[in-house]
């Protein structure tokens, strides 16, 4: 008796764990915000960040250091959608674009800049997102 009720307690906690783990997967899986940042000697001074709902498209510039902000958004290698902001330490600008799941992986990157007419950028960061 005591082997069959250890075998069904047993049991029902590996079930419960799974049940447990479920949504946590589910959730994870469907939420791929990120957001990714330019750092300068520990200060964080850029960033651009993504939320899936809406597909929403976030540039900050954080640091007063006389640069502007852009982020990119790239595509197999094209450019889909690009963003400049220049307003100064503290401010944000968002876009939107309609990142496709079955499309796979889009390049996001923000770099510093000089000014709107700078398509160089400098001292840029990157991350590969996906729907």
């Amino acid at each position: 008796m005591k082997r069959s009720l250890r075998g069904g307690l047993l049991a029902a906690t590996a079930a419960l764990g799974s049940a447990l783990l479920m949504p946590a997967t589910a959730q994870a899986a469907g939420t791929p915000d990120t957001t990714i940042y330019i750092t300068n000697s520990f200060t964080n001074v850029a960033s651009m960040g993504f939320h899936d709902d809406g597909d929403k498209f976030t540039v900050c510039d954080l640091y007063a250091d006389g640069h502007g902000v852009r982020g990119y958004l790239y595509y197999a290698g094209d450019l889909v959608s690009s963003l400049y902001n220049g307003s100064g330490s503290g401010s944000c600008k968002s876009f939107t674009y309609d990142v496709k799941a079955a499309a796979g992986g889009y390049d996001m990157w923000v770099c510093l800049v000089d000014g709107s007419g700078d398509t160089t950028g400098s001292d840029c960061s990157y991350k590969q997102i996906s729907e």
